[in-house]
């Protein structure tokens, strides 16, 4: 079997010839092509590049576009702040006040060289692996796009003071999500994944979310031509995970290391589809050994859970990770 036969199979209800696995590698394909991030997220080829040497080092069953979501928020006029050896970050919010809704224009993924560049590498990875492995397309969550625009002080007031200004919000972010996703299943693109912070009662009481959050995602998800993988965000998510399992248009969830499997697939049932459970941004402060045999633990855990992939939590993987530990993952996959 190759990746796209092996995660269709479990999609479908059949027997992969082994457990599929990924790892959030967008980053560290810089590091295996020998490039600057700088670089590396500004060019479609080089980040093509870069994960074909993902694809050679570690063979992983899914493969990944740009994990920047900053160069979203940069596509509003957000100051972002490039680094050598990591993804963009936002430095400066696009906006100062949330009344500036009014003068605000959508940039469009086609136009704007921010997101084309966002789109064009999902699309020259999609090219570069012949439709082998599914590529996932990283976005940012409807609700969690005015936190990078804004600042998160801001959109919280505005969602607790000022419910007519947060609905327009909320229509630019859903209308920002839909473009996206649109351009990116477009691109081929095989589903998104998209970390959700502000559903999440680590951040937002869940009454709050119920009311303000939760109208955003369903509307925006519902706009999806395709699947969504909703990511953790950082969070812990098992104990969340009530609120937010009937999202439409959702796979599958990406749980935090932190977070119990066996809690999260009670809660889920048994369908959709349930990633983790190793932290990413661990790996630089681990040994090979180590993560073989965390990964091993969590292959046991689910052993019998058809609908497991394991994954990679949290953040990318980090650009000075041992490529020995990276591997690790893949012989004790392979191995078990």
């Amino acid at each position: 079997m190759n990746s796209m036969e092996r995660i269709g199979a479990v999609l479908s209800g059949g027997v992969p010839d082994r457990r599929p696995f990924t790892l959030t590698l967008s980053l560290y394909g810089a590091r295996l092509a020998g490039v600057s991030a700088v670089d590396y997220f500004a060019d479609p080829a080089l980040y093509a590049a870069g994960q074909k040497a993902v694809v050679d080092l570690c063979e992983p069953d899914i493969v990944f576009g740009p994990f920047a979501l900053a160069l979203e928020a940069e596509a509003y006029g957000a100051l972002v702040e490039r680094f050598s050896d990591a993804p963009p970050l936002v430095k400066n919010p696009a906006f100062k006040s949330a009344l500036d809704i009014e003068s605000i224009t959508r940039p469009e993924p086609e136009s704007d060289p921010r997101l084309r560049f966002l789109v064009d590498s999902v699309r020259a990875v999609v090219q570069d692996q012949h439709g082998t492995r599914p590529v996932a397309a990283p976005i940012t969550a409807p609700c969690d796009l005015p936190v990078l625009l804004l600042g998160m002080d801001q959109w919280l007031e505005t969602l607790l003071f000022k419910p007519e200004l947060a609905a327009q919000w909320g229509r630019l972010a859903t209308e920002h999500f839909e473009a996206l996703a649109t351009a990116y299943f477009t691109a081929g693109a095989s589903f998104l994944v998209s970390p959700v912070m502000l559903a999440n009662p680590a951040i937002i009481h869940p009454e709050l979310a119920d009311r303000t959050i939760l109208p955003i995602l369903k509307d925006a998800f519902g706009r999806s031509p395709g699947p969504i993988v909703f990511h953790h965000g950082g969070n812990r998510l098992s104990r969340s995970l009530d609120q937010v399992k009937d999202l439409p248009n959702i796979a599958g969830f990406v749980v935090d290391e932190r977070d119990a499997l066996a809690v999260s697939r009670r809660t889920l049932g048994a369908a959709p589809l349930l990633l983790g459970n190793l932290s990413g941004p661990h790996f630089a402060h681990r040994h090979p050994a180590d993560i073989a045999n965390r990964t091993v633990q969590i292959l046991r855990d689910r052993e019998a859970d058809v609908n497991f992939i394991l994954a990679s939590s949290n953040a990318d993987i980090p650009y000075d990770t041992d490529p020995d530990c990276v591997v690790a993952v893949r012989r004790a996959v392979e191995a078990f």
